[in-house]
């Protein structure tokens, strides 16, 4: 590797360029994510580089190997990796990352026989964690560290396309789908697979600088980005839950969005108490009604950016709202972005 131009500039650079080498074991499980795998290990391999390059430090800052139940495994692309460390033999790392470990739009039923064919490595993960390593996991990975029985309810980080599997699976857990990365010290969690390069990005940070980070960042052309992963959410409501109430009144709502939000009058037509039909609601979808009628409407709107020019403000009347300001600060909330930020990322017109 050839690089002339240095990618950080040699006056912000620390001084102290003294490290202790970090050992990493990357847990590779059946039905994994390969990629994931891979962009941790390419990406530690420039971290090292870029501190040697450009920070005159040769000591490296990550050794790093590959652990499973196995010595291979075939991940849900069925791409075969080999050369795995068993984890019975595998001394306490200093830090255990856990990448996807399988589909993160997997339904709960499917996801549940998931970890239970991993449950031979909670227990290493708990030892792991007890003898002081330090745990990061990414999207799916977050499930596999809630049930080892590490987290005690802290805040872990979930991929938004996983979000009702989590509340189906740990409902005394804690899974958050905007932030993208929660760091408690001993655990870091971060959102979607492929975000786990901003996970490697995160620990260099951590454990060196952030002008390490931002090196091997330029480096690998990953840019730095810690942002909430709201903006990639898509609102995908549920209809599996079962309540045939809760349902038509989904579809109304859906149907009807650019109205008003009637619960009291659609309670009354079906002979239920207006808070009791809210409860249910909230029980089966995970939201209230009016808060649900909010994420279709904004979804609808970011369809709509993404796939025409229509000015916003149209675009937010369109959906029934006669407030833009009002609009455009639940989109925010929502999404993190402004409307034209959404735009501008997402659309397809160029």
């Amino acid at each position: 590797m050839n690089i002339p131009l240095s990618p950080v500039n040699a006056s912000t650079s620390p001084a102290n360029t003294s490290v202790n080498t970090q050992k990493v074991a990357i847990v590779v499980t059946e039905r994994c994510q390969a990629s994931s795998i891979f962009v941790v290990t390419d990406l530690l391999m420039a971290a090292n580089y870029a501190l040697s390059q450009y920070f005159n430090c040769q000591t490296p800052l990550f050794e790093y190997e590959l652990v499973g139940l196995s010595t291979r495994s075939k991940a849900y692309n069925g791409q075969t990796i080999t050369g795995l460390v068993p984890v019975s033999k595998c001394q306490t790392p200093d830090i255990v990352v856990l990448p996807g470990a399988f589909e993160s739009v997997l339904p709960a039923q499917h996801t549940q026989k998931q970890l239970m064919a991993l449950q031979p490595l909670f227990k290493h993960i708990k030892d792991w964690h007890t003898a002081g390593a330090l745990m990061a996991s990414v999207c799916t990975g977050n499930f596999v560290l809630a049930s080892a029985g590490i987290t005690h309810g802290r805040a872990l980080s979930c991929h938004w396309a996983s979000r009702d599997t989590a509340q189906v699976l740990f409902p005394n857990e804690d899974f958050d789908c905007d932030k993208l990365v929660i760091d408690h010290g001993d655990i870091v969690s971060i959102g979607g697979a492929m975000a786990v390069s901003q996970l490697v990005l995160y620990l260099v940070n951590r454990l060196h600088s952030r002008e390490l980070a931002l090196a091997t960042g330029k480096l690998m052309m990953v840019e730095l980005n810690f942002d909430n992963q709201s903006r990639f959410a898509m609102f995908r409501p549920n209809h599996q839950h079962g309540d045939i109430l809760v349902n038509q009144l989904q579809q109304r709502i859906e149907e009807d969005y650019q109205q008003e939000l009637l619960l009291g009058e659609f309670a009354q037509q079906h002979g239920i108490g207006e808070r009791q039909l809210a409860r249910r609601f909230k029980k089966a979808t995970g939201d209230t009604p009016l808060s649900y009628l909010q994420r279709f409407r904004v979804e609808q709107v970011k369809i709509a950016l993404e796939s025409t020019k229509t000015a916003a403000n149209n675009l937010i009347w369109q959906v029934g709202y006669e407030d833009p300001t009002s609009f455009r600060r639940l989109f925010k909330r929502f999404t993190g972005l402004t409307m034209q930020e959404y735009r501008k990322r997402f659309s397809s017109h160029i």
